[in-house]
């Protein structure tokens, strides 16, 4: 889809390129044929229209990828958190390094479910955008409102292991009932760094924002490694 995009916005600046020359080689003429009178109604109000529209279109598309989210400055520490640091314990982290979540991570977790929830979260997209490039926003971002623990359980729900757990129970009932109290980051950690690691001029902060900036020891690596594997059988 985003290749038929990117070919049609191709086409379209074509197209308003030759026609913005035939507009050119006709601009002394005294009286304007209908051929040139469409053409300027096509090349300076549709063709724009059309573009901005493709152009919105084509982010709405594209927030749904977490190499979007990760493209944007302020993100990078959630993103460089969730992608490529491999001791981080944080609730994104687990399930990217575990891969339970296969695609569009980002947008798995903190879209609602219908299409309100669909719509509601590709519309806060792109006012993060809107806000990330007039450069209206203060370092560490914070999260606007309360998270959904029904987009946990949308994924959980029927699996064996999640409804094995006791503990599960009296909280399933409690999310059911839309209670906003209940949050499944109570019991199982933040889903990102806290905001403090995420405030410049933290140690933690220049690793956070580029990844390769630190370094990580085999014995780090050896215990991921063992800590991913404890996982994946525990979750068979």
């Amino acid at each position: 889809m985003e290749t038929i995009l990117d070919i049609l916005a191709v086409v379209i600046l074509i197209v308003e390129v030759i026609l913005l020359f035939k507009l050119r080689q006709q601009r002394f003429q005294q009286h304007l044929t209908g051929g040139v009178r469409a053409m300027v109604l096509v090349a300076i109000i549709l063709f724009p229209v059309l573009a901005v529209l493709l152009g919105n279109y084509h982010v709405f598309v594209t927030t749904k990828e977490s190499t979007t989210c990760q493209s944007c400055h302020v993100m990078a520490p959630m993103a460089n958190d969730m992608m490529f640091d491999a001791t981080s314990q944080t609730l994104a982290a687990r399930h990217y390094k575990n891969g339970w979540i296969a695609e569009h991570e980002c947008y798995s977790c903190h879209a609602d479910y219908g299409f309100q929830g669909t719509m509601k979260a590709k519309l806060d997209g792109y006012r993060h955008l809107m806000r990330y490039v007039t450069k209206t926003y203060e370092e560490p971002i914070r999260y606007r409102g309360e998270f959904n623990s029904m987009n946990c359980y949308g994924c959980h729900e029927g699996s064996r292991t999640f409804e094995a757990v006791e503990e599960h129970q009296p909280v399933i009932e409690n999310l059911k009932s839309d209670d906003a109290s209940i949050s499944c980051l109570n019991c199982h950690g933040r889903a990102h760094p806290e905001p403090s690691r995420r405030t410049p001029g933290h140690e933690d902060y220049k690793w956070l924002s580029n990844p390769k900036n630190r370094e990580i020891s085999s014995k780090d690596a050896n215990e991921v490694k063992e800590y991913i594997s404890n996982l994946a059988v525990s979750n068979k």
